[in-house]
């Protein structure tokens, strides 16, 4: 990578050598053929060391010009709001190639001891002002391209830094499983070993998936609906033991919707909702429906009310999964509670 920069940088370098060269060369060529001079002056510019300060003048000139330049790509952010200091730099940049021009010129006819060497009869302003009009253009698509080369790495870094930003906030948000889960599934599998322990190797099988599932979606930003409902199953299996058999998903999607795509943990974060905000035992059982919109293509998941009344509500799960949904797509999730019934519709993704 290191060589690659360094290779880069010299050939940057070469070409605006043969840029400003150019431009010397140019000027100087232009000056020869179209300005009127006294033989004793032409016989004077008409030389090998005459070119050569021409080269090294646009040379120096336009190395100072680059450097000016990359400082007003440093400075335009913080300068935004007073572009008059910009324009003024431009502005004073263009005077300077004039003055260069102009500066070339008087110094041949001082040194070809001109009679009036600050004065260019017979057309020699209009081939002043020709020359610097060619260099502005050329100069402008220059810095003009550079800026724009400028802008888009600023653009990409900057991107890349939101799209870090983002995954690392993703990540936050999905590592928020209860951890009281896990407590009260370790208390139920010490009861059963206790009192039923053939069905405590199916409590620890299905405890087993939970957490393989939960681990295997550390760095998944996507997963498929038929993951999430086998989740889900697993999940539900870990409560009805807790609770009794009192917990049931209606699941009433299409099989064709299988391989639609939602965040990890999302369907275990709504039945978690359901369990925390809702009285459920065998006198109450509650059941979880699984709804799919095709025309907009969303899942519903839905419950009877039953409130529990020392629970305070905080909504900081549903919050944790619409920043999720925004973070990913820019879509939100829809909450509806009538005070009998609670939805929440969830936007499937199609790749």
């Amino acid at each position: 990578m290191k060589r690659a920069n360094c290779m880069n940088v010299k050939l940057n370098t070469l070409l605006y050598i043969a840029l400003f060269s150019g431009l010397g060369i140019f000027s100087f060529l232009l000056l020869i053929n179209y300005a009127t001079f006294s033989d004793r002056v032409a016989d004077m510019l008409h030389s090998v060391s005459t070119l050569g300060f021409f080269i090294l003048a646009f040379n120096v000139l336009g190395y100072a010009t680059i450097r000016l330049s990359s400082w007003i790509d440093n400075q335009y952010a913080l300068n935004l709001h007073r572009r008059w200091k910009l324009v003024s730099v431009y502005i004073i940049v263009m005077g300077m190639f004039l003055l260069l021009n102009y500066g070339l010129m008087v110094t041949a006819k001082l040194l070809a001891g001109a009679s009036y060497p600050f004065t260019f009869p017979n057309g020699g302003w209009r081939i002043l002002i020709t020359v610097w009009l060619v260099e502005l253009v050329i100069l402008g698509l220059l810095l003009a391209n550079r800026s724009m080369r400028n802008t888009l790495r600023l653009q990409q870094k900057a991107a890349a830094l939101q799209k870090e930003n983002n995954t690392a906030r993703y990540t936050a948000l999905q590592n928020q499983l209860n951890p009281h889960f896990l407590f009260n599934s370790l208390n139920t599998l010490i009861s059963e070993i206790r009192y039923n322990p053939a069905n405590a190797e199916l409590f620890t099988q299905h405890l087993s998936d939970v957490y393989r599932y939960i681990l295997q979606c550390q760095n998944q930003r996507l997963t498929t609906l038929r993951e999430e409902l086998d989740f889900l199953n697993s999940y539900i299996f870990l409560h009805r033991v807790r609770l009794g058999d009192c917990i049931h998903i209606d699941n009433r999607i299409p099989k064709t919707c299988m391989e639609a795509q939602l965040p990890p943990l999302t369907i275990q974060l709504l039945a978690e909702n359901v369990i925390k905000h809702n009285v459920i035992h065998t006198g109450k059982p509650m059941t979880i429906e699984l709804l799919y919109m095709e025309k907009e293509r969303e899942l519903i998941v839905r419950n009877r009310i039953q409130t529990k009344k020392t629970v305070v509500t905080s909504g900081m799960g549903l919050k944790n999964l619409s920043a999720r949904y925004m973070l990913l797509c820019n879509r939100d999730i829809v909450v509806e509670n009538d005070r009998k019934e609670f939805t929440v519709k969830i936007p499937l993704l199609y790749e």
